[in-house]
């Protein structure tokens, strides 16, 4: 289970809770994720992605650009948004 706590002390940037990804001026991409991650640079981003993969929580990587289709519109996990 993924624990917010370890997540937050891990890092520098921002977490939000049940996000609209428009919200993040991600393009393209029209869906509500359960937590929404930016994390402030590429050796955070490796230590972001080890936690959740140790937690086993589901995830996805995408840029402001990315097109990314959700089928019921919601990515039930986190989605991380790189500049």
């Amino acid at each position: 289970m993924l624990s917010f706590e370890e997540l937050r002390g891990a890092m520098k940037g921002e977490i939000f809770i049940h996000q609209n990804l428009a919200e993040h001026d991600v393009k393209k991409v029209d869906a509500v994720a359960d937590v929404v991650i930016r994390p402030s640079g590429k050796k955070e981003l490796k230590t972001v992605l080890k936690i959740l993969h140790q937690s086993r929580f589901p995830h996805v990587v995408i840029d402001r650009k990315g097109r990314v289709v959700f089928p019921d519109k919601r990515y039930h996990g986190a989605v991380i948004v790189l500049e």
